[in-house]
């Protein structure tokens, strides 16, 4: 009789055991020193798509060979007795492209040579941390983008201020100057001949079309550093999508240099509206601004393809999302992570400022209480992704 109860105490204890390890939401599995499976939980059941039964003995690493490599490490975790930590682990491509952390511990028991595995799946960690330092940057280089801007405003002023005051001074249609001419006994006529011969005027007039762009630039950083609050309109979003690409498909640059239209668009909207409060003309322009991005990657490079863009429209957490993607050439880790610092660009000096993504980041975030983030691998194209809240800004 005691004997049947200590079994049985012991059967219960080992299910006890197995409950506990089924209801944790990590991977767990326990080897032996050279990887064979002892025991899985039902996680790692619903991950490799092997059952407990079926894994039992088996190398663990043929089960989940995205982990292999770490997992070679069991028979020297087990024999110095301190336990593996690889806290990021990158696994697939693309829109599948998952992180992990993986552990593996020593079993400190009376059952030597064995070891615990615990993976866990840590995706959205990750994601969140890329946020919460995009966002950290954003805030320390939107002051020095005030003070920049500031600073530069009032010689630029002088700049332009000057160049319209020589183009007056010049002027034929201003008494004035002939009369100036006459008392220094120059035929101002004469003298407009000589300026417009040597390209005088033209180089007056790239001076302050320079200083008309670097005005805009200014403005572009005055608004990344610091916003004002437009007009908000309730608005369905893939209607506003569309008005985007309509824009997209009429713009100068697009059509002749980009050749937007020889694009494929591609539209997978959602049956509901998305109805948002939005300030309209600055979403637009986040929507122009990536759907150019787009026409300028796959313009700059060689495809067998047709190229492409896919529009998507749908909701998640109540949030409205918005997916531009694209089949252009996409882009390194590095690159991703730097897209929305301001003035990084991947475009020929002149081409760009690096200032459109930026922006948009602080369009989505700062003023719509939205996210923004992309999707990218070299050679499988880029995919940015907006979600705004679809009760409006709160």
């Amino acid at each position: 009789m005691p004997h049947n109860y200590a079994a049985e105490q012991i059967d219960q204890h080992k299910k006890a055991l197995l409950d506990i390890l089924d209801t944790l939401p990590s991977i767990i599995a326990l080897v032996d020193r050279n990887g064979r499976v002892d025991l899985v939980n039902k996680r790692f059941e619903q991950f490799s798509g092997v059952s407990a039964a079926d894994a039992k003995g088996l190398q663990l690493e043929a089960l989940i060979p995205q982990f292999a490599s770490d997992l070679q490490q069991v028979a020297a975790v087990i024999d110095r007795q301190s336990a593996l930590d690889n806290a990021r682990i990158q696994s697939g491509l693309g829109a599948d492209m998952r992180y992990y952390s993986l552990q593996i511990y020593p079993l400190n028991s009376d059952v030597s040579g064995m070891a615990v595995i615990r993976i866990d799946d840590i995706s959205e960690l990750v994601r969140i941390e890329e946020i919460m330092a995009q966002t950290e940057k954003m805030i320390m280089v939107s002051g020095l983008a005030a003070g920049m801007a500031h600073e530069i405003n009032n010689p630029l002023g002088a700049i332009m201020q000057h160049a319209q005051n020589i183009e007056r001074r010049v002027s034929a249609e201003i008494p004035a100057n002939f009369k100036a001419a006459a008392e220094v006994g120059v035929d101002l006529n004469l003298v407009r001949t000589y300026l417009q011969k040597r390209g005088i005027f033209d180089f007056i007039g790239h001076i302050r079309n320079a200083g008309i762009r670097a005005s805009e630039i200014i403005s572009q950083m005055l608004y990344f550093s610091s916003r004002n609050e437009p007009g908000v309109v309730n608005e369905d979003l893939t209607k506003v999508l569309e008005r985007a690409v309509g824009l997209a498909a009429t713009d100068y640059d697009m059509k002749k240099k980009y050749a937007f239209r020889s694009v494929e668009i591609v539209r997978e909207y959602a049956v509901e509206p998305l109805c948002a409060d939005i300030a309209l003309q600055e979403i637009e322009q986040v929507l122009l601004n990536i759907l150019k991005n787009a026409a300028q990657a796959i313009s700059a490079t060689a495809m067998s393809r047709q190229p492409q863009i896919i529009l998507r429209t749908s909701t998640s957490g109540g949030m409205a999302v918005i997916e531009i993607e694209d089949n252009g050439p996409g882009m390194d880790e590095a690159t991703r992570l730097r897209v929305f610092e301001p003035f990084f660009s991947t475009k020929e000096v002149g081409i760009g400022t690096g200032m459109g993504l930026s922006v948009a980041y602080a369009i989505v975030t700062k003023g719509h209480h939205g996210s923004i983030e992309v999707r990218s691998q070299p050679g499988e194209g880029s995919c940015f992704t907006l979600k705004l809240p679809l009760q409006g800004r709160g």
